[in-house]
């Protein structure tokens, strides 16, 4: 079946600095439920924000580049999702919404005219444009915000709102003023051979967002992008919790990140759930962090079935980050769980590599809810990049500093199999777990010059197993029961079992009580 093609070009457009929206809208309006493609030949488009309706094909040819105008006042006001709230803002540049059968494809360029407004950021609210000012006040009388809330109701570069089947393949979308793709209520998406490019220090510059959708693949992607790479996000707070629709069956795969915040990322928002993700094939590339899952107390929601298999990373400050503490301080007493309470579960890691890191990661649970079902298999960690290096927070927790090895505190259980962990000589202990339930260690390697491989701090039950004891008498791991950490609900002693070590493990393990137990 032959689409029928609409050419821009005869809808009147002219080769001067006049804008080109009225006919490219025009002609994905012919378009809109009739179905058949809109063609646009090479050559330089400059238009207002347009939107693509159903049964629509866009097609931007080699050479083509469609360019948004950098001027807020040709933005109308809609209503949509902006950090997890449905509030009003800026019209996304290209806007995709209640629509099925829609697929945005070519070799072209799609350019959002970020730095106009990206301009704004920076500047204290007396010293924007009195247009502008009464315009953001207008958009915000009804409007949430938060302590990180910033002019954060800029216009996405391109939306995917409300709809169904929709593919996005082989354009290039850069400079984003706010995220570059936002795919928010929506089912049956697919990105591929994708190139997304902002700036690394883009504000809010994040690469793919999948917000409150389902079924959706990203693949053959590469992301180059000033926040987030690749996010997924459920809604924030009590506003999330009642809409409560999760990001769920999403297939991330054979994707390459450079810059930005994380390579793939999970929350804050979380409040309608995230779950049933797989992520493989991929490498981070001077990415801040790798692999992110954030939340805290008052997101509520679960995330949980998560798979990331076959990942390179390099020269990234921290590639596992599990944080339920996001902004908030890590340091902090027992409270009342809640339908506000954030949930992890069921996180598997497995054959990655991350090479020049500075903190190897930085898993943390709630004390009232310890995070549950975590595990790293195959897995070779080179944590001996200088903390320097970048000057970055391992995962946005306050009251934590650096530290080159492995930190967990109140896990439910955490695993560690076939994980091979190097720290730079003098630099402290490759594994702390601290309040957590069970820390399962099974063929565990630690490169360290001195001290023990793990510090195990109110831990109720380590397993060691098929471990190496060290020759020159050194302990492998200290253990120190967790009866007087206030902090924890559920604290108490601690226990070790032993089985199918190397070396007198027995005596390599430094334990208060009970002795070790060889089994």
């Amino acid at each position: 079946m032959t689409l029928e093609q609409r050419n821009v070009r005869d809808y009147g457009i002219d080769d001067d600095d006049s804008f080109d929206t009225a006919a490219i809208q025009t002609a994905l309006d012919d378009c809109a439920g009739t179905g058949g493609e809109v063609y646009l030949p090479p050559g330089t488009y400059r238009s207002a924000p347009l939107r693509v309706g159903d049964d629509t094909t866009f097609r931007l040819a080699n050479g083509a580049e469609l360019r948004f105008v950098q001027d807020f006042t040709a933005f109308p006001t809609v209503e949509s999702r902006w950090e997890g709230w449905n509030q009003d803002g800026f019209h996304p540049c290209l806007y995709v919404a209640d629509a099925a059968n829609v697929t945005i494809t070519g070799e072209g360029v799609i350019d959002g005219g970020g730095s106009y407004w990206w301009a704004f950021v920076s500047l204290p609210p007396e010293q924007y444009p009195s247009e502008l000012a009464e315009r953001l006040e207008a958009i915000r009388r009804g409007n949430q915000q938060d302590e990180v809330s910033t002019f954060t109701v800029r216009p996405p570069l391109l939306q995917i709102d409300g709809c169904e089947n929709v593919t996005v393949s082989g354009v290039t979308l850069r400079n984003s003023p706010f995220w570059n793709t936002h795919v928010v209520y929506s089912d049956d998406v697919t990105i591929h051979d994708v190139s997304i490019q902002n700036p690394p220090d883009a504000p809010n510059g994040d690469g793919i967002d999948i917000d409150s959708s389902r079924f959706v693949r990203v693949s053959d992607t590469h992301i180059d992008a000033g926040d987030d790479a690749i996010c997924l996000k459920s809604g924030k707070d009590e506003q999330g919790r009642e809409v409560g629709r999760p990001t769920e069956n999403v297939v991330v795969t054979n994707c390459t990140v450079e810059h930005g915040h994380g390579g793939v990322v999970i929350g804050s928002e979380t409040a309608g759930d995230v779950r049933h993700v797989t992520v493989t094939n991929c490498t981070f590339t001077d990415t801040d962090r790798g692999i992110r899952i954030k939340s805290k107390r008052g997101r509520g929601g679960t995330v949980e079935d998560l798979r990331f298999d076959t990942i390179v990373m390099r020269r990234v400050a921290c590639p596992f980050v599990i944080n339920g503490y996001y902004q908030t301080d890590i340091d902090s007493d027992s409270e009342p769980v809640t339908e506000a309470t954030p949930n992890v579960r069921n996180v598997d890691f497995h054959h990655i590599t991350a090479e020049e890191v500075e903190s190897a990661a930085f898993l943390a649970g709630l004390p009232e809810r310890r995070f549950e079902g975590i595990s790293f298999t195959d897995v070779d960690i080179d944590a001996t990049r200088p903390f320097d290096a970048s000057d970055l927070s391992p995962a946005m927790a306050k009251g934590y500093d650096q530290r080159h090895g492995i930190f967990c505190k109140s896990l439910g259980s955490v695993s560690f199999r076939d994980v091979r962990v190097t720290v730079p000589d003098g630099s402290g202990t490759p594994l702390t777990a601290e309040a957590s339930s069970t820390v399962v260690l099974d063929g565990f390697e630690a490169q360290s010059d001195e001290g023990p491989a793990v510090e195990a701090d109110g831990v109720e039950q380590l397993r060691i197993g098929g471990c190496v004891a060290p020759e020159d008498g050194e302990p492998f791991a200290r253990v120190r029961d967790g009866a007087d950490d206030a902090n924890d609900a559920n604290d108490g002693e601690s226990s070790v079992l032993l089985a199918g070590n190397y070396g007198d493990m027995a005596e390599a393990v430094v334990s208060a009580q009970p002795e070790p137990v060889e089994r």
